[in-house]
């Protein structure tokens, strides 16, 4: 009878949307798995960003802290000088000159200073950066575990319904099983039979004839919806 074939037709549906739901899982997970890593690397570039500024700083307080230094060398190599002098035009022109450097090591230190600040604040961002990059990247491991194990387990379950579809598809007349195929096969969802609810079609939600709903409840044919071709019961 026609109405077993519908009913095996239903069951074979049910069957063949849990294995596009399995392949389309399995098919998304490297995908997925890809862009979780990108994730890590992001945070992880972050961090080097952090440290390249960090150390860019560094580099710059120690290259001002040596010309402080020669700075203050300098002063006090006039300053001895002051001693040796013998003239008041000298004398003069080396407390100008003892002065100048003052300045100069008055605006290096300032700019010191200001690097200490910095140094002092991309530190504390680097902590910050490195304990949230760590949190993203233990989120992420076991984010990367959870998928893999719902993977294998769509694995699984793939193959037992495609063991369960094997064994339903020989007990379906192969004209009606052709059909069911024919109609799969053009659809993105996979879905080729779908329910009558009231006077529309469950699969394009669209308007069906009364005529075409009479066809479906007395069973007798094979009845497609007007519009998305799919077989209704």
């Amino acid at each position: 009878m026609l109405k077993d074939e519908i009913e095996k037709l239903v069951r074979l549906q049910e069957i063949d949307s849990e294995i596009f739901t399995c392949e389309t899982v399995i098919e998304n997970f490297p995908v997925l798995k890809s862009q979780m890593k990108k994730s890590i690397e992001a945070a992880t570039q972050d961090i080097s960003f952090i440290k390249k500024e960090q150390k860019k700083i560094q580099v710059e307080k120690k290259e001002r802290e040596l010309e402080l230094q020669s700075i203050e060398d300098e002063i006090k190599k006039l300053q001895k000088r002051l001693d040796e002098v013998k003239t008041n035009k000298e004398y003069t022109s080396l407390l100008s000159e003892i002065d100048n450097q003052k300045k100069k090591k008055g605006e290096i230190e300032d700019i010191i200073l200001l690097l200490m600040e910095k140094e002092d604040e991309i530190n504390k961002k680097l902590i910050d950066f490195s304990r949230k990059s760590e949190e993203v990247k233990k989120d992420i491991e076991v984010k990367i575990i959870e998928e893999t194990k719902k993977m294998e387990e769509m694995q699984k379950r793939l193959e037992e319904k495609k063991s369960e579809r094997a064994k339903i598809v020989v007990e379906i007349r192969k004209d009606v099983y052709d059909i069911y195929e024919k109609i799969r096969a053009g659809k993105k969802d996979g879905v080729a039979i779908c329910k009558l609810e009231g006077q529309s079609c469950t699969g394009c939600s669209m308007f069906v004839p009364v005529y075409v709903a009479e066809k479906v409840k007395a069973k007798k044919e094979i009845v497609h919806c007007e519009n998305c071709s799919r077989i209704l019961y």
